[in-house]
């Protein structure tokens, strides 16, 4: 990303309000199986989710990148301070389905932590669907420090190197 490898074409960079509608659109292409994946609901337009979401830009709990392919978003990915605990963010990325299963979502998680890491947060958490095989063997790869199942989720967190 941004003229590196393994992905030279692509540009990743902050969410900018202006980037809503490319974001709506990117969400609206997932296959519906993506989306429940992402959002562990069906919802029949995500605009009320990606508005809620973009509306956070710049605070200081919330961050947000978009990879863009052109002038296509491709890609999003996000850290969420916890309320309770500043040091601890839950992270969420999504992926284009054509983009999937190349290395962009461990490109984005590692880009993730690099950020908040740098925004103080020791430690990250990731809630995946069980039925999610390759988001689990994702957070799998990146050494979790524990491991969590309750129900139809599994809970990873990880400790960022001090």
């Amino acid at each position: 990303m941004n003229g590196r490898e393994p992905f030279p074409d692509l540009v990743m960079r902050p969410v900018d309000t202006n980037d809503l509608a490319a974001i709506i659109d990117a969400f609206r292409r997932l296959s519906p199986g993506s989306f429940y994946h992402r959002f562990f609901t069906i919802t029949p337009d995500p605009t009320t989710l990606v508005t809620s979401h973009v509306a956070r830009v710049g605070d200081r709990d919330h961050r947000a990148f978009v990879v863009l392919d052109g002038d296509r978003v491709v890609a999003t990915a996000q850290w969420d301070r916890a309320r309770l605990n500043p040091e601890e963010a839950e992270i969420a990325v999504t992926v284009d389905d054509a983009w999937q299963h190349r290395g962009l979502g461990r490109v984005l998680t590692r880009a993730l932590a690099s950020d908040a890491h740098g925004h103080g947060i020791a430690t990250l958490s990731a809630s995946v669907l069980a039925e999610n095989h390759p988001a689990r063997a994702l957070a799998l790869r990146n050494g979790p420090t524990t491991v969590s199942t309750d129900g139809p989720w599994a809970r990873y967190t990880f400790k960022l190197a001090s």
